[in-house]
Formats: C-alpha cells, structure tokens, sequence
C-alpha cells in the first residue's frame, strides 16, 4: 500500500513528531513496555467513543500518548491502522480492549486488498477505515469482494465521504471526490446489509445527500470530522434543517429507540491526539444550538458505537 500524507498534518495540526517508525521489533516491544505502565481502564460511564482516530507511524510514542488521552478523557478510540503496523495494534488493542479499538486502514485498490482484510479479521480487528484515495466510484463492483468479506465479519467499515485535500499542487494525480460521494454508500448498505456503514465528515460538503441516505437506512451512520464544525461554527443550528425528522416515524431503527434524527451521527475526531478534546467542545456546541437531549448526547458520543461494538467496562 503507498504511503499516504497524514490528511491532520496536511491541514497543518498543532503537534509536532520526530520521524521514527514503529515497524521494528524494538520500537514495538517498546511501545508495549511503556503501554503496561499506563493507569487502569476507565469506567464506562459517559464514556467517549471516537471513530476516527488515525494510528501515526511517525510517532514513537503514539501508543503510550494515546493511551495516557484515554485515560484522562474516558476515551476508546478505534485506531485507522495501516497493515504495516496491525501488530502492534492488535497486541495493544488485546492489552486495553476498552481503550483501544483496532480498524484496518486499507487501499481498496491494492492488489492484495482481500488478503490484508483476512490478516485483519484474523488478528482481531473489528473493521476497516477510513477508506478514501479510490481510483473508482465506492459502489464499483470491483470492490464487493472487500464488502462481501466485511458483510460476512459483519464490521463497521469507515468510508471518506466528500471533500478530499490535494496532496499534489505541481503534478498530476489520480484523485477525485466524485468518487467518495456519500450517495455510493446507500447500494453498499443496501447490498451487504450486515456492514454498518460509516460515512467520515458527513458528505462535506454534501450534507444533506448523508442525512437523507442515513434516514432510510437502519445501516448507516456517519461522522462530523472534518471542517464542517469549524466552517458552520457560526450557523450551528443550521444542522436542525439536515437532521430534521426527529420524533417522526420512519419505520427505521434507531440506537436505543432514541426519537432524535442525530442519533445517526457519532463522534469522530480526526485530528492529533492534543486536538481531540477540542473536537469534543464543537460537538458540545453542536448539541447546544441544536438543543439535543442529554440522552441523545451521549448516544453521539459514545453510546451507539459502545453498543455496536459490544465495549466491555
């Protein structure tokens, strides 16, 4: 799989790393002795759930940092994982179960792509993301391998939908949003209706094509990462207007029977790990001008993917 610019760093995140890798036995023997040290789990109450938490292989002390965030936020955080690093993960991920979430960070266009999915079923991991870069549409047929695997494991799969950064400005490349539109995951949920299907940055900038493909479809949910937080910090309450069909009956399941339309919206930050919290005030905010219930709020944050997941306290 090629090696991808960081989409946080690209956007010029906060942290800075020192260039290292985690691929070698001693970073990852490492990285575990130090993972042993941190404090015991964290309760399950008001627990944070975040979804989109991208596992940084320029960091050496990414295992032991997260760790110490989950800690001190209540937070498990499902880890975008590239096949280099599953190890790692998975091993950390069987040390702190409720702190750490492993999820396989594949190229749908690789051509090994069903044999790293079956290394990734295999050594525990929980579903695949965040999908993105496609040189087609989602819903090409070329891909249903992939979906019928994850149909089969019954995973959530994590999917790039909208806007996507450039990460080439003097030459050419082989990317297009066209392709990640979140009107291609509706035929996905319908068609492997056993995969919960995940839409990262809700359409951005189509918000309502997400909503409305959300609404019909008991499979799919999607997350507020991104800069549509930021962009709408001023119009916050314009999300009433996306998610407007609370307390209607659709005849569609909802996460705990919760009435609210925004129950089909959960937490993910993709960020650096000192951004997270920061993530966690704007959909604060969110909620606030939208005037969400508290039951509702924790739905969101934490409450429908702990279900999904079946997180153990």
């Amino acid at each position: 799989m090629p090696n991808r610019i960081s989409r946080r760093k690209f956007l010029g995140a906060a942290s800075t790393v020192a260039v290292s890798s985690l691929s070698s036995k001693t970073s990852a023997k490492s990285a575990l002795a130090t993972a042993r040290e941190q404090p015991p789990e964290s309760s399950p109450a008001d627990r944070i759930v975040d979804m989109h938490v991208h596992f940084d292989e320029a960091s050496p002390s990414f295992v032991s940092d997260l760790l110490k965030l989950c800690g001190s936020l209540n937070l498990t955080a499902c880890v975008l994982t590239p096949f280099s690093s599953r190890k790692i993960v998975a091993e950390t991920a069987r040390q702190h179960p409720s702190q750490i979430v492993p999820f396989g960070y594949v190229d749908l266009d690789a051509h090994d792509i069903v044999q790293q999915v079956e290394e990734f079923h295999a050594l525990g991991y929980r579903g695949l993301g965040e999908l993105e870069f496609v040189k087609k549409p989602f819903n090409d047929p070329s891909y249903f391998p992939v979906y019928e695997l994850a149909n089969r494991y019954a995973w959530i799969v994590l999917f790039h939908t909208g806007i996507v950064l450039r990460k080439k400005f003097d030459e050419p490349e082989d990317v297009a949003s066209g392709r990640m539109r979140p009107i291609h995951l509706e035929e996905i949920a319908r068609r492997f209706p056993k995969i919960t299907v995940l839409g990262a940055h809700c359409g951005n900038p189509e918000y309502e094509w997400a909503a409305e493909i959300a609404r019909w479809n008991p499979n799919v949910f999607f997350d507020l990462s991104g800069s549509s937080l930021t962009k709408m910090r001023e119009r916050l309450a314009d999300f009433r207007k996306i998610f407007w069909w609370s307390g209607s009956d659709w005849k569609t399941n909802t996460p705990d029977n919760d009435p609210s339309a925004y129950t089909k919206i959960v937490f993910g930050s993709d960020v650096q790990l000192s951004e997270i919290e920061s993530v966690v005030h704007q959909y604060e905010a969110m909620f606030d001008a939208c005037d969400l219930s508290p039951h509702t709020r924790k739905m969101i944050m934490g409450g429908t993917l702990a279900k999904m997941l079946k997180l153990q306290g």
